[in-house]
């Protein structure tokens, strides 16, 4: 039996003295699952994200990302998990300014031998991602990220977080400045190089309107106990 991509289990997590902001018993993402988490803003998504990557500490419970406890492991062993087998999506898509396209999606492979081996070649595999998530003009490999449209960018940070295959893909609500059409349609773009490399999906997102795009969807606010807790406070 393949074990679970994401396996949480009795999760809580607080800011700094005040009250829980997370509270929930179970969320379990299989292998090459594609699953969409849903809330409305400020019910904890990113932050379960960041849990979940192991970019936030301070949670209880167990966190198993591809076998292994997030919460108990070390800082360094957290973040050599994160670059080898986790492609990460960021909101704001969090590219290097003055890199070219090409040397942006490149970046994983060049802080992990893993994702560098399962690339073969990572240039080659670059362009192929670009193209793939059409992108596939050779001067667009050469500019900078800042001279590209927002859904230009979103595409190169979609192909920086698919190259070398990781087994784990998060997304942190990065089609919301998208209009309806270029939403749906890096959606589809996504999910099926996602599916090709046989990752998983964890897409956080308030709309509602992206859920026949998954295999399943999570409501965090009916998960959640923190959010019971305050509601009846």
């Amino acid at each position: 039996m393949t074990e679970p991509a994401i396996d949480i289990e009795h999760l809580r997590f607080s800011w700094q003295k005040q009250a829980d902001l997370l509270d929930f018993e179970r969320l379990s993402v299989d292998a090459g699952e594609r699953v969409i988490l849903a809330g409305p803003s400020g019910s904890g998504k990113s932050t379960l994200l960041g849990i979940v990557t192991g970019i936030l500490g301070g949670a209880s419970g167990t966190c198993r990302v591809l076998g292994r406890d997030m919460i108990a492991l070390a800082p360094a062993a957290r973040d050599r998990l994160r670059a080898d087998a986790i492609g990460y999506i960021f909101q704001t898509f969090n590219l290097v300014p003055y890199l070219s396209v090409l040397d942006n999606v490149v970046m994983p492979c060049r802080l992990s031998a893993a994702r560098a081996k399962a690339a073969g070649k990572p240039k080659d595999a670059a362009r192929d991602l670009l193209a793939a998530l059409g992108l596939d003009a050779p001067r667009l490999a050469r500019a900078k990220v800042t001279d590209l449209s927002i859904g230009q960018q979103q595409r190169v940070a979609a192909a920086r977080a698919l190259i070398g295959a990781p087994p784990l893909i998060v997304a942190d609500e990065p089609t919301s400045a998208l209009d309806e059409d270029a939403r749906d349609d890096f959606l589809q773009l996504l999910l099926a190089e996602a599916g090709k490399a046989g990752s998983a999906v964890l897409f956080v997102s308030h709309d509602r309107t992206l859920t026949s795009h998954f295999d399943r969807t999570v409501s965090l606010t009916d998960i959640n106990k923190a959010v019971a807790k305050r509601e009846t406070a």
